[in-house]
């Protein structure tokens, strides 16, 4: 029986030295700010199938997806509490 993939759930600063483009951003990552910077949360349905057909390749770990958010120019990347992440949409 395989085991379910978890939701990593991380926040970010606002503060990037590249410019940061949303669009090039994967289906397997959801980004969304607020006053306290991004909220990013990985889409693990999506994730698993991209890591299956090859596209890819990532330690499925929070420091692994730290490594590879990295890549897109966020900084200050902590792993936070999925809960804190959709609490706004638990109650709207």
């Amino acid at each position: 029986m395989q085991k379910n993939t978890p939701i990593y759930c991380f926040r970010a600063t606002w503060k990037s030295e590249s410019k940061f483009d949303t669009n090039m951003i994967p289906e397997w990552i959801c980004v969304e700010t607020n006053w306290q910077g991004y909220k990013i949360s990985t889409v693990p349905w999506i994730a698993d199938v991209a890591v299956a057909i090859g596209i890819l390749n990532i330690e499925n770990t929070p420091y692994g997806w730290i490594s590879y958010l990295k890549k897109f120019g966020f900084q200050d990347i902590k792993q936070v509490s999925c809960e804190d992440i959709f609490e706004e949409k638990l109650y709207s």
